[in-house]
């Protein structure tokens, strides 16, 4: 919002520069008014954003710990089908023999 000229230069009288500085005010606490109102839309934004974020670092943690626990269970199952087959292929062997 622009500043308006309210100065009239052919007005030369006291009366005329009091209702240029009434409305100059009237116009600074309208801006200042709208100031405020786009300083607390800020600060609700940037708690939204703030909020997000946070909920968003919980998210990657979880997915972060699910993924540690699935390999974790992957290695586990990984490992006990080595030694079942170890131990099929231990009895193949056996039975070839006799």
């Amino acid at each position: 919002m622009s500043p308006k000229n309210n100065h009239d230069p052919t007005m030369s009288s006291d009366s005329g520069n009091a209702n240029v500085q009434e409305a100059d005010l009237r116009e600074m606490e309208d801006v200042n008014q709208s100031l405020d109102a786009l300083s607390c839309a800020l600060d609700a934004v940037e708690q939204r954003t703030d909020d997000i974020m946070s909920q968003l670092r919980e998210l990657l943690n979880s997915n972060r710990e699910i993924r540690r626990q699935l390999a974790e269970q992957k290695d586990q199952s990984g490992d006990q089908g080595n030694a079942d087959d170890d131990m099929n292929g231990q009895q193949n062997k056996d039975n070839v023999l006799k």
